[in-house]
């Protein structure tokens, strides 16, 4: 067994859990103050509901390369 098996693996697991901590704290707040004018209507496609937005981001999926999870609202 290589010794460095196991600080590898905790160093790993903390990195990871550094890097996407942000995102999902960023994710609750983006339709509070949108940037630009396809946050504005994705926030509104938000709004409309989650088959409204599901459907925007599909269609503008090349485009924008807007991720669903991002808009969705928490009580829906």
């Amino acid at each position: 067994m290589n010794r460095f098996q196991v600080p590898t693996a905790v160093a790993t697991v903390l990195l990871a859990t550094i890097a996407f901590a942000p995102g999902a704290a960023q994710a609750d707040n983006r339709c509070a103050n949108p940037n630009g004018s396809i946050e504005q209507r994705a926030c509104a496609m938000a709004a409309a509901g989650p088959d409204a937005l599901r459907h925007f981001v599909e269609r503008t999926r090349g485009i924008y390369g807007l991720y669903y999870w991002d808009y969705v609202r928490a009580d829906r």
